[in-house]
């Protein structure tokens, strides 16, 4: 009886600092949901059962964090908008939705919701799996980092994001398919980060005119065409599409002057290296990448020894030529 008093006393002690926890993540494993045990219509059922028990019963305190990944998620069982209404209140800090169905459709995410006070005190925002779809500029003062992953977005509606997201930092775009020219524009000071990967062939331009930008990724499956404004200097530049090596010793050395740490890749160079009459004196680290399977048949590789004779101060090295039989589909 004493140890039943005892559990009894801690478990109303746990629930209501629970209830008053203002951070929230919703997924299989804080829920305790077994995927083994019922089929992907009663693993949402239970899913959207436990997520109502809990924001029914918890007060209406100010929310800092949300998260929800469900990757069973169903339109017709979920109440996903009555969560964001009961959760995304002003105040909130951090939100992750990372959501997917069987029958792959879209969740159209409530943009409206953060076009008030919440929206204002976003830092964090992580969307996967969904669409995202503004009509008026969004006033994201305070985010500073921005991860969107195969989220339905064209390149006006990011710019309703950016427009006024003064303190953005750090962005991740991934196989956001229906952006046809990226922009970064520059009012963006803070921005230092940005990492893309396009997954499709929708994508052809990249503009960076954020004047600070240090840290550069791209990865695709076709060239784009990318633009930097003057004076932008990156101290990280990593590059992997079809003939990246050409295209980055032909029109961006005057970007990389002060680049420590380069990596390029390619599975398709037509021209080889030329010889680089400017010196990568800060380049620490260099890593080339090559999956030779459309090479031109002329193409001469020890023409990249340019890149070598060109980074006199070279502390890391790491060069990989392969051929790959599946390139050629990817």
């Amino acid at each position: 009886m004493r140890d039943a008093a005892r559990a009894a006393c801690v478990s109303h002690a746990f629930k209501r600092s629970w209830r008053c926890y203002p951070n929230l993540a919703f997924n299989m494993i804080t829920l305790g949901i077994d995927i083994e045990s019922c089929g992907e219509d009663g693993i949402a059922r239970n899913f959207t059962n436990k997520v109502d028990h809990i924001l029914k019963n918890r007060p209406c305190i100010a929310t800092k964090t949300l998260e929800i990944v469900f990757r069973y998620y169903n339109a017709k069982v979920c109440n996903i908008d009555s969560w964001f209404q009961a959760a995304v209140t002003p105040g909130i800090e951090e939100l992750t939705i990372e959501l997917s169905s069987k029958s792959g459709r879209y969740y159209n995410f409530p943009w409206s919701l953060l076009a008030n006070e919440s929206g204002n005190s976003i830092r964090y925002l992580n969307l996967a799996r969904c669409a995202f779809s503004p009509t008026d500029e969004l006033c994201f003062k305070s985010l500073s980092r921005l991860e969107l992953s195969d989220v339905a977005i064209t390149g006006d509606q990011l710019g309703s994001i950016l427009h006024n997201s003064f303190a953005l930092q750090r962005m991740q775009l991934k196989f956001c398919n229906k952006i046809i020219c990226l922009k970064i524009p520059f009012h963006l000071q803070q921005l230092r980060y940005l990492d893309v990967f396009d997954g499709g062939s929708s994508l052809r331009v990249i503009e960076v005119e954020a004047p600070n930008l240090s840290n550069f990724q791209f990865m695709g499956h076709r060239k784009v065409h990318l633009s930097f404004g003057v004076g932008l200097q990156f101290k990280k530049f990593d590059l992997y599409f079809p003939g990246a090596i050409s295209y980055v010793c032909a029109d961006f050395l005057s970007s990389l002057r002060y680049v420590e740490d380069l990596s390029l890749g390619s599975r398709c160079e037509m021209i080889d290296t030329p010889v680089l009459h400017s010196k990568f004196l800060h380049l620490k680290h260099l890593n080339v990448d090559l999956q030779a399977m459309t090479f031109s048949p002329t193409y001469d590789y020890c023409s990249l020894i340019s890149l070598f004779d060109a980074s006199p101060f070279l502390e890391t090295l790491v060069m990989n030529v392969s051929h790959c039989p599946s390139c050629k589909d990817i």
